[in-house]
């Protein structure tokens, strides 16, 4: 920390002192703590006065103590659960190694069931845990309760309203105040002493959707302000998420990456995670959701034409990057709007032979190549 930043929480006469350091190369706290003080005192003879500066600067860069009674009760109020996934068994299976704690980024264009994903993912949290909360703030105004209720009625929820009244809605259209407002809701919710965590509501994920909604306006090529108030709001909800132990939640559009994305497991792919590269590493995983008709198009002509003549949307879902999962694995789901449902490759043995052996109707073999509709099954 820069030693000219403390002007206003030091007393009045120790702030000659910073001059002086500043002139003799001493510009930050840690120059100051880390230099013999032999050689402090040769500049600064008045030696209760650098004593006095040294403790403020310690006290201000050092880690505060913590106590092992108050070390427990704060690791029980933000334990969180095993993370539910969204009911899809192969797109749960990119990231199944993945403990709850983190941020999770789906990109992707507009209607590609981005959101979908992110509502799927908080209600089944709502369902499995009594006790816990979803904070969804809402950058675009397209939250809809009568879509949550209708997927957790075709989930077969028997109390939708208990689930729902724990579903947080908020409009989020500025990063200051409506973000920052949300964003200390929860901290003040685990700041709060229980001894009975488990029994206490609290936010066990969050949801921001989109977030590039919020930064895209501060971006501007002409100054890097903007970069830097993006990367001050990021580490505001990486530190939170950590802190609390949440899983976090966020949907980013897509930016150009002519003539492909060299990340990615497809060629035609050609978009990547839009808010530059300071924003790459903030997310733990970033999957990228895109209609299966634009990427397999070329070559399937039955898949390419899905769109035009048969409703719903069936999209790929690719492992773009991963902290907590190998990275370029990728699977497809199919939605009418409402549910999720995966779609199933052909194994590598004999499927004919393996439902025989089950006792089930034996159909048509799939093929192990050729149009995507005969080799999978929704």
């Amino acid at each position: 920390m820069l030693l000219k930043r403390l002007t206003s929480q030091l007393p009045e006469h120790l702030h000659p002192l910073l001059p002086q350091l500043d002139a003799a190369g001493i510009k930050t706290t840690e120059n100051l703590l880390f230099t013999h003080p032999s050689l402090l005192r040769g500049l600064i003879p008045h030696e209760a006065s650098l004593e006095e500066l040294h403790g403020i600067c310690l006290a201000l860069t050092a880690p505060p103590e913590v106590w092992g009674d108050e070390a427990y009760r704060a690791g029980a109020r933000t334990a969180r659960r095993s993370w539910c996934g969204w009911g899809i068994g192969a797109v749960d299976e990119l990231i199944a190694g993945w403990d709850g704690t983190g941020v999770v980024e789906l990109v992707g264009p507009s209607r590609v069931g981005k959101s979908l994903l992110a509502l799927h993912a908080a209600l089944r949290v709502l369902r499995a845990e009594p006790t816990a909360q979803c904070r969804w703030l809402d950058a675009d105004g397209s939250f809809h309760p009568t879509r949550a209720r209708a997927i957790l009625d075709a989930m077969g929820e028997k109390d939708p309203t208990s689930v729902l009244d724990r579903l947080v809605v908020s409009p989020c259209f500025r990063i200051d105040p409506e973000l920052y407002e949300g964003l200390a809701a929860i901290k003040a919710e685990y700041e709060r002493d229980e001894d009975d965590a488990d029994s206490v509501m609290r936010t066990r994920i969050l949801v921001i959707d989109p977030l590039s909604s919020l930064l895209k306006d501060m971006l501007l090529a002409s100054t890097a302000q903007g970069h830097a108030a993006m990367v001050t709001v990021l580490e505001e909800i990486s530190e939170l998420t950590y802190s609390c132990g949440l899983a976090t939640v966020i949907t980013n559009f897509p930016s150009s990456s002519l003539p492909n994305n060299a990340h990615s497991s497809f060629s035609m792919t050609t978009i990547r995670p839009a808010l530059g590269t300071a924003f790459t590493y903030f997310a733990d995983v970033t999957l990228l959701v895109q209609e299966t008709g634009k990427l397999f198009g070329q070559v399937d002509e039955e898949e390419r034409e899905r769109v035009r003549k048969q409703p719903g949307l069936r999209a790929a879902v690719e492992v773009l990057k991963s902290r907590v999962s190998p990275s370029g694995r990728w699977a497809v789901f199919e939605t009418d709007g409402t549910s999720l449902s995966g779609v199933v490759p052909p194994p590598f043995e004999d499927e004919r032979t393996i439902r025989m052996s089950a006792g089930l109707p034996v159909g048509v073999q799939r093929p192990i190549h050729g149009p995507l509709a005969r080799t999978v099954i929704p």
